[in-house]
């Protein structure tokens, strides 16, 4: 199973490609944040902890409109520290504060990979399909070291090019 740092850096290559239509907080946020589901329910010890958010029904629907609202007001509130946080990472940005639009899709995106490649590598995640099946019927058992070795090549590809960046 992918890392949850790593569904976000397995994205940063595009942000690095055209930093000012692709919103790093964005995409950074949506493609980690939904996995404080199984981190909620490690904590209170249910045996499954990939559940609703770990769809397609709600990662391409609620999720993305939360994301998307959540990153707008921080982008206008916190304006300034972003552009000092995105400095002392080297990202160089073009820009803290993207439009709504390109917002939404970079959170759309964000959250749509992160079920992407979960669902081939967790077998306990029931809501993949969910309302049209219930069950993961893409879990690939052993062979989800394909996926997981591409979500590295990935990483590996958006830290050279964000070493080019710098």
């Amino acid at each position: 199973m992918p890392l949850t740092p790593l569904h976000a850096l397995s994205l940063m290559f595009i942000y690095f490609k055209d930093k000012k239509r692709v919103d790093p907080l964005a995409l950074t946020v949506s493609a980690t944040f939904i996995d404080l589901e199984p981190l909620y329910y490690l904590l209170v010890g249910e045996p499954l902890d990939h559940r609703i958010w770990h769809g397609f029904a709600l990662a391409l629907t609620a999720y993305p409109i939360l994301v998307t609202i959540g990153v707008y007001f921080v982008e206008r509130l916190f304006g300034k520290k972003l552009w000092f946080a995105y400095n002392a990472l080297r990202l160089k940005p073009k820009q803290v504060r993207y439009p709504i639009l390109i917002v939404y899709l970079c959170s759309l995106l964000g959250g749509f990979t992160h079920v992407f490649f979960d669902m081939f590598t967790h077998k306990d995640i029931p809501y993949v399909t969910y309302p049209l099946a219930y069950g993961n019927p893409f879990y690939l058992g052993t062979a989800s070291i394909i996926v997981e070795m591409t979500v590295i090549i990935l990483v590996v590809y958006s830290i050279l090019e964000w070493t080019k960046a710098k």
